[in-house]
């Protein structure tokens, strides 16, 4: 070929590429324009399920013959009312001993600054008192006390924990701690589906004050609905209290280190003894007794993880508490969890008690239909948390172990009603809410797991 002939060739190749490119670009241009169009469709006949009350809960995009459902954990941009309801408050405390709070009440956020140690709070016709001093979460191992009730998975039901408070007497009309040097131990679980979270955790603030002055504890105990919490995982919580995190600021900051509550939280333990009794919301896996771990190591390494989650690193400590197998996770006692660990064996219970020099472990966690005696008596199960579950507490008197019935059921919503309203992209909080609902759904995404 001639010089002349190539450079005619080489030409019509480039011709050729430009025209492939361009036919290229026009394609991708068309499928883009087609995908906008298609996504714009989509959305425009979009509806946004919401509460009775009208919070959003999910973005409910029609897909054929159903949908596709989108949580909304984010602030719609949309005034809503909630007769009735308080929430909060979130207190932050200065070095200085002053404080500044946000709570919200009914269909607002309110503020208000201050110092000392109590915050009174009106709202919806009724007056509430906040207890502010700094309680200490007290030593994980104690002996055993001559009187002890345990409860566990209150999950926002501030209203069940009065009424059991109550009929166990442990505490008396008013409200105010009346059990002397007993204790109460809270088996994890506390926060997340109820709608009243804060109701339960400055309830439980106030207490484990009020029974540190009257040579008694309150001991509340980590579990895995905590942990979500304190990371900013909303995924379980209940979407109207969702709303009231995020009109006194942010959903992600409610609960941080300088708060009173989340700095509470954070003390908190992951693992008890008393006497002998072991005591965990989730169980003591074989590879947790394998670990050599001690119980001070294990709580240790929960609180040292709360200084910075984000730059964890894996490490046998967290593995043995946030992993799977770690003491809030597991439910192995109860049954396997297919490819992460088989059903615990008898021997396994027995590793995990000789590991502890314990007689028996209590747990949580796992529902049962009633409180029950596992494994040769070695195991108690704890875990209610339902309407169809018999009303009962397990308590010990001089050491001894007793399953009582109470008489008060959980009470929890048999039925959640729910409204529809159209999503529209004309709408300017609508299409606000879709955003940082892409930014939320990023963000925990790439939230590690386990840790």
């Amino acid at each position: 070929m001639t010089a002349a002939a190539s450079v005619v060739s080489d030409g019509r190749r480039k011709r050729s590429l430009r025209r492939t490119a361009r036919r290229l670009a026009i394609l991708v241009l068309v499928l883009a324009t087609a995908a906008a169009v298609a996504i714009v469709a989509l959305l425009s006949a979009a509806k946004v399920e919401t509460t009775a009350h009208g919070v959003p809960t999910r973005l409910r995009i029609p897909l054929g013959p159903g949908d596709a459902a989108f949580p909304i954990f984010v602030d719609s941009g949309r005034r809503v009312s909630i007769p009735g309801f308080l929430d909060g408050p979130v207190v932050r405390q200065r070095e200085d001993g002053s404080w500044s709070a946000t709570w919200f009440c009914e269909d607002r956020a309110l503020q208000s600054h201050g110092a000392g140690d109590r915050l009174r709070i009106d709202c919806a016709g009724k007056t509430q008192e906040f207890d502010l001093a700094e309680t200490k979460a007290p030593a994980a191992v104690a002996p055993m006390p001559a009187r002890l009730a345990v409860l566990s998975d209150l999950e926002g039901n501030a209203a069940f924990l009065d009424r059991a408070l109550r009929k166990l007497g442990i505490v008396d009309a008013t409200g105010h701690w009346r059990y002397g040097s007993g204790q109460l131990v809270v088996l994890g679980d506390s926060v997340d589906r109820g709608r009243d979270v804060f109701g339960v955790l400055w309830r439980l603030h106030a207490l484990a004050g009020q029974a540190d002055a009257a040579g008694g504890a309150v001991r509340v105990v980590l579990g895995n609905h905590e942990q979500y919490l304190l990371r900013g995982n909303p995924s379980r919580a209940n979407h109207e209290h969702l709303h009231a995190l995020n009109a006194m600021g942010s959903y992600r900051q409610a609960f941080a280190a300088d708060t009173v509550i989340g700095r509470w939280l954070r003390q908190q333990p992951v693992l008890l003894k008393l006497g002998t009794v072991l005591f965990v919301h989730g169980g003591i896996s074989p590879a947790t007794a394998r670990s050599g771990l001690s119980i001070a190591q294990l709580n240790d390494a929960m609180r040292d993880y709360w200084t910075a989650p984000a730059q964890a690193q894996h490490s046998a400590a967290l593995d043995a508490v946030l992993a799977p197998t770690g003491v809030t996770q597991y439910r192995g006692y109860f049954r396997g969890l297919e490819g992460r660990y088989p059903m615990a064996s008898d021997a396994d219970v027995a590793l995990a008690l000789e590991r502890f020099g314990a007689s028996r472990i209590v747990v949580a966690h796992t529902k049962v239909a009633a409180i029950e005696s596992l494994r040769g008596d070695r195991v108690y199960a704890v875990d209610v948390n339902d309407n169809a579950a018999l009303p009962q507490v397990l308590v010990y008197e001089a050491g001894v172990a007793q399953i009582v019935d109470i008489g008060v059921p959980r009470g929890l919503p048999t039925h959640e009603e729910r409204e529809f309203r159209d999503f529209s992209l004309g709408d300017r909080a609508d299409r606000r809410l879709l955003v940082d609902m892409y930014g939320d759904i990023r963000r925990l995404s790439a939230m590690p797991y386990p840790y």
